[in-house]
């Protein structure tokens, strides 16, 4: 369950989201950072380059004594505790803020340097800009860069803070927004397997925005109306048809009897007794053609009520023991008590179709049986005849469908279709599967399963 939801599209929705909001983010963060750095250096920059012109203005108004002097007196930004300045080339080094002369070499630009702040305390970092005077004299100004550390530390911790909250937020939003889209994809996903039930009246609702997802909803909407509209007219036209065939076939039949009244050739007779056979036949295909047209189209009555498909089971196995005996099969009912919202006359022509069916097509055994499963009541008729193939399944259940070993015995392919059709006009679904589908040590054999809710 949790690898599948893993795996499914609003999950990575949502992970893209939230990664790419942390990554967002961060990178704004890290940015600022440098921006922040970069202006501290340069203001760094600024102050020892105004404090060295201010050194060198003093040099060249008293020579190298002014110069100690103000270094000594640390007169000016050269009191600041962090910025260090070192006078050296003439006899003993006047120091500021300094336990020895930091090794610098004249530049234009500050460097980076390591410097002892305090008499046998370790180095620290700094930033140091060296010049070289006309009377041999070693002017080092610079400052310390050891609060960058702190700096450092603390933009650390407000980093984890902000990424955390970012984090947060971006997990909030990204689940939001994949509800919304999965809802909305679900809503869809509702209403296409509405209609593939066959209920051509479901419709997706717009939300008013006019993204993506309306538009999707207004063409599926638009299929829907299309083919509402051509399986209404194509079941008026069935349904019309088999209606009008009714009187010239009851005709027919009429006109066969007669015939057969009058018939004393033996061949005749015979001829005429095979054409009331197909007349019976024909009539029987237009009287179920009618039926599916009807359970289809919705006209029937709604004639639903409390009942125990368990009763149901039991009352048709005894109808059809019998038949049953008389052909050789076994016939057994058994299961749990299961009551449903359910049409009785409807299910028991079902559960009949299904029992020709394997009287039929079936072996030397038929069982019937309900069984409970997760909030659904299963009604199943095995046999443990040959069977259907897997990819004839899905087949068998289209009107009009007759497979091979079918073509030889009456019928005219629409009793499983009928059950289909009664399944859906239940809320339920029909299937077919084969014995070794149901679990082990079942054999071989054909499973017809009415899958109805529970009431």
């Amino acid at each position: 369950m949790l690898r599948r939801l893993a795996s499914s599209t609003v999950a990575r929705l949502i992970a893209a989201i939230f990664v790419l909001q942390v990554i967002s983010g961060g990178a704004a963060i890290v940015l600022l950072r440098a921006k922040m750095l970069q202006v501290i250096n340069s203001d760094r920059t600024r102050q020892i380059v105004d404090l060295r012109n201010d050194l060198l203005s003093a040099y060249y108004d008293g020579g190298y004594r002014e110069l100690a002097a103000f270094v000594a007196e640390r007169r000016g930004s050269a009191a600041d505790p962090l910025i260090f300045v070192a006078v050296s080339g003439h006899g003993a080094p006047v120091l500021s803020h300094l336990a020895a002369v930091p090794k610098v070499a004249a530049s234009e630009r500050p460097v980076r340097v390591r410097a002892f702040h305090a008499s046998g305390g370790p180095p620290s970092e700094a930033l140091a800009l060296a010049s070289d005077l006309a009377d041999g004299t070693h002017l080092v100004v610079g400052t310390l860069t050891t609060p960058d550390r702190r700096f450092d530390l603390a933009f650390a911790e407000a980093l984890a803070l902000v990424v955390v909250l970012t984090a947060l937020l971006a997990l909030a939003g990204a689940l939001l927004t994949g509800l919304v889209v999965s809802r909305r994809a679900h809503a869809i996903a509702e209403t296409a397997e509405a209609l593939a039930a066959g209920n051509f009246s479901a419709r997706v609702e717009g939300s008013g925005f006019g993204d993506g997802f309306d538009h999707l909803g207004n063409q599926i909407n638009l299929m829907a109306e299309r083919i509402d509209q051509l399986v209404s007219e194509l079941q008026s036209v069935a349904g019309g048809l088999a209606h009008d065939l009714r009187s010239p076939v009851a005709r027919l039949r009429a006109a066969i009897e007669t015939a057969q009244a009058s018939v004393t050739e033996r061949a005749a007779a015979e001829a005429l007794q095979l054409a009331q056979s197909d007349a019976e036949v024909l009539e029987a295909m237009l009287a179920a053609a009618l039926e599916l047209a009807r359970l289809e189209s919705g006209a029937m009555p709604d004639r639903r009520q409390q009942l125990d498909l368990l009763d149901l089971v039991t009352d048709l196995a005894e109808l059809y023991e019998p038949l049953a005996e008389q052909s050789g099969v076994t016939l057994a009912a058994s299961g749990q008590a299961a009551m449903i919202l359910g049409d009785r006359e409807l299910l028991s022509r079902a559960l009949a179709n299904l029992i020709d069916n394997a009287l039929k097509y079936g072996g030397t055994a038929i069982a019937v049986r309900t069984v409970i499963d997760d909030g659904m009541v299963l009604l199943e008729v095995e046999d443990d005849g040959p069977g259907i193939a897997d990819a004839d399944r899905e087949r068998a259940m289209v009107r009009f469908t007759r497979l091979d070993n079918a073509r030889t015995r009456p019928g005219a392919g629409l009793g499983l279709a009928t059950v289909a059709a009664i399944a859906r006009l239940h809320g339920g679904t029909f299937e077919l599967a084969s014995g070794q589908d149901a679990g082990p040590g079942r054999g071989r054999g054909l499973i017809a399963r009415l899958r109805l809710p529970r009431a």
